[in-house]
């Protein structure tokens, strides 16, 4: 391995810290260096990722010839908080584009690929619509939405099974008799915390911009997440003309947060031969 990996700190009033991984290589028949990464936060965990899966990715994309970095928006990990009155949408578009500004005007960027889990998805989708120097996207547990099949496929096995019958009365019951009884306070809790997801006609108009641009976007999806078969997403948007513009991964046996060293490894996998297809060999 020929890499340099830096701590860089990027603003002056609210300062944003990342890890920058950089590997000279180039491709020589070409004579074209390949688009920087930018690894988005998942959630509130720092730019480590879950599991240390960033630095995971970060490394092997420097081998591969891309420039990688990993970095904490405003408020997470070991960047600053703004305190400012913008929404925090507003407040991580503009990290990300403070953090492009600058891997411009220091490291010679100019072009670049999005990627984030959940939240970080979530921006990644915005940011690869707000500016024209991102050119490919990952989505990694992004935005889904249901489809007939996909509710066939929850529902249609309970239907024949007699312990989900078993189940379902018990759960009647149970809310018929509660009913009855007294109310009590209580404090809720383990509150699941994600962002709201625009509603299907928002991002069909995303996703026409995206192709107009011809942007390369690879949207992976897990078990933990609301999809459960591989052409769902295709399902959802039956009348965008995709191409090769859009690839799926369909991840039935992960977890969201890839706890397990086999499920991080396919999914390295699947980055790889996506970044391969779409930048190195295209």
């Amino acid at each position: 391995m020929n890499q340099i990996e830096k701590a860089i700190i990027i603003g002056e009033q609210t300062q944003l810290m990342g890890v920058y991984t950089q590997q000279n290589k180039y491709d020589v028949a070409s004579n074209k260096k390949m688009p920087t990464i930018l690894l988005l936060n998942s959630g509130l965990l720092g730019h480590i990722g879950p599991f240390r899966l960033y630095v995971r990715m970060a490394r092997k994309f420097a081998d591969m010839g891309f420039d990688t970095f990993r970095f904490d928006l405003s408020g997470i990990g070991d960047s600053e908080r703004h305190l400012d009155v913008r929404t925090r949408e507003e407040q991580h578009m503009g990290d990300i584009k403070t953090v492009m500004n600058h891997l411009d005007e220091h490291e010679n960027c100019g072009q670049y690929i999005v990627m984030g889990i959940c939240t970080g998805a979530d921006n990644a989708h915005k940011a690869m619509i707000k500016d024209q120097r991102v050119v490919g996207a990952v989505s990694i547990d992004g935005y889904a939405y249901k489809t007939p099949r996909y509710y066939f496929n929850l529902y249609g096995p309970k239907l024949v099974s007699f312990n989900s019958w078993k189940t379902l009365s018990k759960q009647v019951f149970s809310k018929i008799k509660s009913k009855f009884e007294p109310k009590k306070e209580s404090i809720p809790q383990n509150i699941e915390y994600r962002w709201v997801e625009p509603s299907k006609e928002k991002t069909e108009q995303d996703y026409k911009v995206f192709i107009e641009r011809n942007v390369s976007l690879l949207a992976v999806f897990t078990a933990s997440w609301p999809y459960n078969y591989l052409e769902q997403h295709a399902d959802s948007f039956k009348n965008l003309p995709f191409g090769d513009n859009l690839q799926v991964a369909y991840l039935e046996n992960a977890e969201h947060i890839f706890p397990l060293l086999e499920d991080r490894t396919h999914l390295m996998t699947e980055l790889i031969n996506w970044l391969v297809n779409r930048f190195i060999n295209h």
